[in-house]
């Protein structure tokens, strides 16, 4: 496991410079749209060649602030490779990796005809708002997308990470035995802080409701990328007493289990399932934005995608954790989780209402 880990961070670090190395230069809007784009049932990657204009009526597109290689890119991905597969449909992954390219690339996109182009993170999601009214008939979807926008041909979509943090949260309270858990964040910054508040509040919920009293301690690594950085974070947190960790790092959560896996603790993974990395990794909160972004094309096609905002989770049925790691929980937590769900879904818990 540990030659795991060593093997993801050695491949983190090159994603880093190859990130890095791509802001350096920045391409002509023609050349940027010739370079990426794909058809997408080769390889989980965009090819090297434009479509033909008689394609335009089968294509779609994602503009993105982040590389593709970054983690929650590949996760999104997916959903475009499950598009590809089960309609035929044509995608093309753009990196939009400066401001000052967000613009020239959704305008781009929409002029070679692309007939839905996706949107990720909220600085390009908002140019993406800004110009879609010039281009009635594109479909502009803008993933993690908080705001709602009122222009027709505008849908946000959210697979929030509040809910799968919250159970997090409980799972944590409910296994540690030190009695003191612990977060780390990538950046200061709304989305990622988030992902602290879900779980503080599953956290809150488990104190009140079993009598616990579970103390939660977060950090900042202040990088997506630094693995070095994250793992000194990390131990500063196992050497203030938490027994378990939860990262919401990107890359840098790589340091973290490894940190994790150092000192023999456990630790909670983010976004996709990453037990596969460490067995120190007992729990991951899912966030499914895969589905989301699969669910939403379907709903295009199906003529029943609406404008406005579009939240995936519990209540529509969206996982937020894995079968394999809930299997492997105590009956008592199986049925403080299980109670969790069927709130929510019901609606008969707030989630919202802890934390405070």
């Amino acid at each position: 496991m540990k030659k795991l880990i060593a093997m993801l961070l050695a491949f983190a670090m090159v994603i880093c410079v190859v990130g890095c190395s791509a802001q350096t230069e920045e391409p002509k809007a023609e050349e940027a749209v010739a370079e990426e784009t794909a058809p997408v049932a080769e390889e989980a990657s965009v090819s090297e060649e434009a479509p033909a204009v008689d394609d335009s009526e089968n294509l779609i597109c994602i503009v993105s602030e982040l590389s593709q290689g970054a983690p929650f890119s590949q996760q999104t991905w997916k959903g475009f490779e499950s598009i590809n597969e089960t309609y035929g449909t044509q995608i093309k992954f753009v990196e939009a990796l400066k401001a000052s390219e967000y613009e020239t690339q959704l305008r781009s996109m929409a002029e070679v005809g692309a007939k839905v182009i996706f949107s990720m993170f909220d600085a390009i999601n908002l140019v993406a708002a800004q110009i879609a009214p010039e281009y009635p008939d594109v479909q502009f979807v803008l993933i993690d997308c908080n705001e709602t926008f009122e222009i027709d041909n505008v849908t946000c979509i959210v697979v929030d990470s509040w809910e799968p943090s919250f159970v997090a949260g409980v799972v944590a309270a409910m296994t540690t035995e030190s009695g003191k858990v612990g977060w780390v964040g990538s950046l200061d910054i709304g989305v990622i802080t988030r992902f602290y508040e879900g779980f503080a509040a599953g956290i809150d919920y488990a104190n009140q409701t079993y009598g616990l009293n579970v103390e939660v301690e977060k950090t900042y690594v202040g990088s997506c990328e630094d693995t070095v950085k994250a793992a000194e974070a990390a131990k500063l947190l196992i050497s203030n007493g938490a027994d378990i960790v939860y990262q919401a790092a990107n890359e840098a959560g790589l340091g973290v289990i490894q940190a994790c896996s150092d000192a023999d603790i456990k630790c909670i993974g983010v976004d996709s399932w990453q037990g596969s990395i460490d067995e120190c990794v007992f729990w991951s909160a899912l966030v499914a934005i895969e589905d989301g972004v699969f669910e939403t094309y379907t709903a295009y096609l199906n003529d029943t995608l609406e404008s406005g905002s579009i939240n995936y989770g519990i209540a529509n049925g969206f996982p937020i954790y894995a079968n394999v790691d809930y299997e492997k929980l105590p009956d008592d937590i199986k049925a403080a989780v299980d109670t969790v769900m069927a709130g929510v879904a019901d609606g008969s818990l707030d989630v919202f209402a802890y934390g405070k």
